[in-house]
């Protein structure tokens, strides 16, 4: 698995990530009074090099997937607000017209929006055109194969460098704060790779969100 073609392509080293993060929120709600509100998890590409190589997997391997000392919480969002948030994180595509030939080089990172600043939400499925102008460019969003409810509740696994308003994601940072950790990520990361002992992408990837002009994939 490798984060290469992560920033335009929904990875399975993302998704493994995502998985860690919401099955981790997933048991410390267990029992408590949000316990049944469906968990999303958001994940960054931090670096476009860090790969698990099939064979032997060392912690530096894990370690390489979240080089950053962030630890995890867990927000409470809405329907709507996640839209809004899937809208923000949008913004990092650089708007490529139907038609026109897409150069990978020259498709991120519009107006010098950094790789860590966009988020891959986990949990729900959706498209993004970039066709559209920024803040218009969410199309198909559902959850459990159902359009979106603006007002359903959900609880979204996030990196406390998110919650804390870094990036100036809408709404997170002032979201109900349910549950953190004083756990840095990349250690649990990598507790839950020493757990599992192998890591299956059969087990924790799927593909729920992709690039689209009209309603044609772009990949």
């Amino acid at each position: 698995m490798s984060t290469a073609e992560a920033p335009w392509k929904d990875e399975p080293v993302i998704d493994l990530i995502n998985a860690v993060q919401a099955e981790t929120v997933k048991a410390a709600l267990a029992g408590g009074p949000h316990a049944d509100l469906p968990v999303l998890s958001q994940a960054s590409c931090f670096s476009r090099s860090a790969r698990i190589p099939a064979g032997r997997i060392t912690i530096k391997d894990a370690a390489g997937l979240y080089p950053f000392e962030n630890t995890l919480e867990a927000r409470l969002m809405t329907g709507a607000q996640l839209r809004e948030y899937l809208e923000y994180s949008a913004k990092y595509y650089v708007q490529t017209p139907a038609g026109a030939p897409v150069d990978t080089a020259k498709l991120t990172n519009a107006a010098g929006t950094p790789d860590y600043n966009y988020d891959a939400v986990s949990g729900l499925t959706y498209e993004i055109d970039i066709a559209r102008p920024v803040g218009q460019r969410i199309v198909n969003l559902s959850f459990e194969g159902r359009p979106l409810d603006p007002e359903a509740r959900f609880v979204l696994a996030v990196n406390n460098y998110r919650a804390s308003g870094g990036g100036a994601f809408p709404h997170v940072a002032q979201a109900p704060q349910l549950w953190a950790n004083s756990e840095e990520i990349r250690n649990t990361l990598i507790q839950w790779v020493r757990a599992k002992g192998t890591i299956d992408p059969g087990q924790f990837a799927s593909a729920d969100w992709r690039l689209t002009r009209d309603g044609v994939p772009v990949f």
